[in-house]
């Protein structure tokens, strides 16, 4: 382990990336070696100079990846991208073979590195009811932490894609999210998560799309997708909503949680009114806060949401006073002609 650890420092923190390539490529075969200036670190480059390459390298990997999970070595970026080569290039069914307790119980070393991420999102797709099973309880104590990393929020999304068993996942990883939500919702990863759960892959970023596309079709995975979504966002809403509900004026300070509202209000499955509710006492409570952008935005979504737009209309001219819609006029004209850029209030008071 500390000749690993040696090797894993300098691969990470002093190799440039000639000689990261020449420590990967010795891994790949002695005959490799004498050809490293002409090959890659990623398999998939050496592939292209070699493919008839790929049986003997995918078993060097193979015996590799054996040893590191034996011998518990998975924590090293080192070997996690030597790993990675081979779960990258290695049929499903031998992904699936692969996959052992032994491995299961070292999974929480992948959860927050780039190579690692992309292992355990694998090990789900790939595995078993089983092991899918092994691999969630693993999860427990690490979800909040998952939630907001760049790369632990992918794998949880992985796992909402492809695990049947919605009661284990509720219970073990969602009821975790919904505990920690103030923290959640405060993380950009964390308010992807959010986003997925509620919405899934309506507006995401087409590159992490690419990513999570990967475990569509797995053979594990018998329920029907949209049921199993069903399934997470009805236990999942009414937290949401609550909790939006008691933080709506902190979340309109920022436009990428305020839009967080607008699709809660439009994808939870449960009573939104609570939110509605909020949002229309903060413009009677706080008669500035429409002339906030980020506020103004959100309250047009929410208008021109069909499902919503005639009761929340209908409790603003309800619950606010004419004159305070008479001073959000004028601070649109005092706006205008301060700036053409800003989109104006007056939308947001024709739609009412």
């Amino acid at each position: 382990a500390n000749s690993v650890s040696v090797v894993d420092t300098l691969y990470n923190d002093y190799a440039t990336s000639k000689q990261r390539t020449e420590m990967i490529t010795e891994f790949y075969g002695r005959e490799f070696y004498l050809f490293r200036d002409l090959l890659s670190e990623h398999l998939v480059k050496v592939l292209e100079v070699h493919p008839d390459k790929k049986a003997i390298i995918m078993e060097e990997l193979l015996k590799l990846t054996g040893i590191f999970i034996e011998k518990g070595l998975t924590s090293y970026i080192v070997v996690q991208h030597l790993m990675l080569q081979y779960f990258l290039h290695a049929p499903s069914e031998s992904i699936t073979e692969l996959i052992s307790d032994k491995l299961i119980e070292q999974v929480v070393n992948f959860l927050h590195t780039k190579e690692g991420s992309k292992i355990a999102m694998r090990c789900l797709w790939f595995g078993t009811a089983k092991h899918r099973k092994l691999i969630i309880k693993n999860f427990k104590g690490h979800v909040k932490e998952m939630a907001v990393n760049e790369n632990g929020y992918l794998v949880l999304c992985a796992m909402l894609d492809c695990v049947d068993d919605t009661i284990l996942v509720k219970k073990t990883v969602v009821t975790e999210i919904l505990e920690h939500l103030d923290v959640i919702v405060m993380s950009p990863y964390g308010r992807n998560l959010l986003n997925y759960l509620l919405a899934r892959r309506v507006k995401l970023n087409p590159a992490i799309v690419d990513i999570l596309k990967v475990g569509d079709g797995n053979v594990f995975s018998k329920k029907d997708t949209e049921v199993r979504r069903q399934e997470i966002l009805t236990y999942v809403s009414e937290g949401i909503i609550a909790n939006f509900s008691e933080n709506v004026s902190s979340l309109l300070m920022e436009n990428s949680t305020s839009i967080l509202i607008t699709t809660a209000l439009t994808h939870a499955n449960c009573d939104v009114t609570p939110l509605l509710t909020a949002l229309v006492n903060l413009c009677k409570e706080d008669a500035e806060a429409v002339n906030e952008l980020t506020t103004h935005i959100a309250l047009r979504n929410v208008l021109q949401n069909a499902t919503h737009q005639k009761v929340f209309s209908d409790a603003l001219i309800t619950e606010i006073p004419m004159e305070t819609f008479k001073s959000w006029k004028q601070w649109y004209q005092r706006r205008v002609r301060a700036s053409c850029k800003m989109r104006p209030t007056r939308k947001f008071l024709v739609m009412l």
